[in-house]
């Protein structure tokens, strides 16, 4: 879509203002959300380490002039962690995820729309993506492949609001369901709050990203209750974070149904 200074929405939990795919296309039947291939990891390490962090890392600092608050949060985790952050740019929340958890492999689980990128889809695996697929084959690999990124120290971001509001300064409502993941797992979970702040000579804003956790399932709970107890932690810390630290609105989001009875 085209950029205005107005938003109109009408579905917190559905809309979405950066989708281009009009339509998408499932994942091939063949899909490795892992590979064992030896010559395959070398490509994907060159082009994670080497390739994808240095221009994240430039990218962000000329379009965003980020910086990340409370990140000593993550010397407390010690094994595999998830990260759930507020879905608000899209290549920065691409490249944000990565440089927030620098000395481990991030990955990011993707909407459906990347799928229909077949022909990137190796490299989309190799800077990380774990792309969301409606087959159930496919959703047994990503949960496999979820377990063993875990065991093996790495971390995983995840949206759960889903949709990409450009610059929304508030955080939107969500479910617990993703929060699951982490529960089954008994692993840590970091909250990820990107924040907008004016900036000096430029239109867009500066972008401030908050830490807070980690968070951990009670081992009193069932599945069920402690997803929602973490999705509240996540929800309730990434809230107060926008309402203190998110002072500067880009676009105006309004609701068509505001007005209606």
């Amino acid at each position: 879509m085209k950029y205005q200074d107005i938003i109109y929405y009408e579905d917190e939990l559905n809309d979405d203002f950066a989708t281009t795919v009009k339509k998408i296309k499932p994942l091939p039947d063949n899909y490795k959300f892992i590979s064992n291939n030896f010559l395959v990891k070398i490509f994907e390490f060159i082009g994670y380490r080497m390739l994808m962090i240095p221009f994240a890392f430039i990218y962000c600092k000329i379009k965003f002039n980020y910086k990340i608050k409370n990140k000593k949060i993550l010397k407390q985790i010690k094994n595999g962690y998830f990260i759930y952050g507020n879905h608000t740019t899209v290549l920065g929340d691409a490249f944000l995820p990565n440089l927030v958890s620098f000395k481990t492999k991030n990955h990011i689980i993707t909407g459906k729309q990347a799928n229909s990128l077949t022909f990137i889809l190796p490299i989309l695996r190799a800077v990380g993506a774990l792309p969301l697929s409606e087959n159930i084959n496919h959703k047994k690999k990503l949960l496999k492949s979820i377990n063993k990124l875990i065991s093996k120290n790495k971390s995983i971001t995840i949206f759960p609001e889903a949709h990409v509001w450009p610059y929304y300064t508030d955080i939107r409502p969500f479910t617990s369901d993703s929060f699951k993941y982490a529960v089954r797992l008994n692993a840590a979970v970091v909250s990820m709050t990107t924040c907008f702040q004016k900036r000096k000579f430029f239109k867009t804003p500066k972008i401030i990203i908050y830490l807070d956790g980690p968070y951990y399932p009670d081992e009193n709970l069932t599945i069920n209750e402690n997803a929602q107890l973490l999705r509240n932690k996540v929800y309730d810390s990434m809230k107060e974070n926008c309402k203190k630290y998110s002072t500067y609105s880009y676009f105006t989001y309004i609701n068509k149904n505001q007005n209606k009875i």
